[in-house]
């Protein structure tokens, strides 16, 4: 790999998505760096999740949509248009996790909700998925929270539980990047303050971009920040940028 390309995993160039002809996304260009955390900011309905989503594939769950340009991203050292190379899509939903805004654990036990995608779509057996599961809830930071209750369902965990359980889930898979969509968005100040502080811990590991709707919660957590406005990027701001509050809230209002 080149010097050039180790500076960036993730180039979109010219990105567009329609849903039935309405458009979303268009002239969308961003280049993400390895290993840190972007956070993505923009008024509701600018196409921050539907941005999220493109990275994964996941807007071709919804019906009548329509992407063109380009989603590069550098998977399993080497680089990959999953729009058009044939990548295996379960590969690249395995590669590039989410995290959704909502809490989506399975009705099944809190071993099952890791050890089912673990067996159905890497086929581990079972000695491996139980090392795999403890080590994600580890990872985590919940698994001294659920070690003596594997076998309860997942809903009985607390909503903050249920979002690192989700977080864990990802984690088991192995991903190159983790997306997560307004993550803090239900829960309490306290649960939102220990996903931040995993996040800030997993980052040396993994390339992690953020949807918030947080302007200090941005400052906290972000080394880069990409401001959306209609559909599109109109602003990229780096840690000097926002370094201070009210400076860094006055110049995003410029941009609105």
């Amino acid at each position: 790999m080149q010097d050039a390309e180790i500076k960036s995993v993730a180039k979109i160039e010219n990105l567009s998505l329609s849903f039935f002809g309405h458009r979303v996304l268009h002239d969308f260009n961003l280049i993400l760096p390895p290993r840190t955390i972007t956070v993505i900011l923009g008024r509701s309905g600018s196409g921050k999740s539907t941005f999220l989503r493109t990275l994964n594939r996941l807007n071709e769950c919804f019906s009548g949509s329509n992407t063109g340009g380009t989603v590069r991203l550098f998977l399993s050292n080497d680089w990959v248009d999953v729009y058009s190379d044939g990548f295996p899509l379960t590969e690249l939903r395995r590669c590039v996790g989410m995290v959704f805004q909502t809490p989506n654990v399975l009705p099944t036990s809190i071993e099952r909700n890791i050890a089912l995608p673990l067996k159905l779509v890497m086929g581990l057996s079972a000695g491996d998925i139980a090392r795999r599961m403890e080590w994600a809830l580890r990872e985590a930071q919940l698994w001294d929270e659920v070690e003596g209750r594997l076998q309860h369902p997942a809903t009985t965990l607390s909503g903050g539980q249920q979002q690192r359980l989700c977080l864990a889930r990802a984690l088991a898979m192995e991903p190159e990047f983790l997306l997560l969509d307004e993550p803090t968005a239900s829960l309490d100040f306290r649960a939102s303050a220990k996903i931040e502080e995993l996040l800030l811990r997993l980052k040396d590991r993994y390339t992690i971009v953020v949807v918030s709707h947080s302007l200090s919660q941005a400052r906290r957590l972000a080394d880069r920040i990409v401001v959306i406005n209609q559909g599109t990027v109109v602003g990229i701001f780096e840690p000097e940028d926002f370094s201070g509050r009210e400076a860094f809230e006055a110049l995003v209002g410029d941009i609105f």
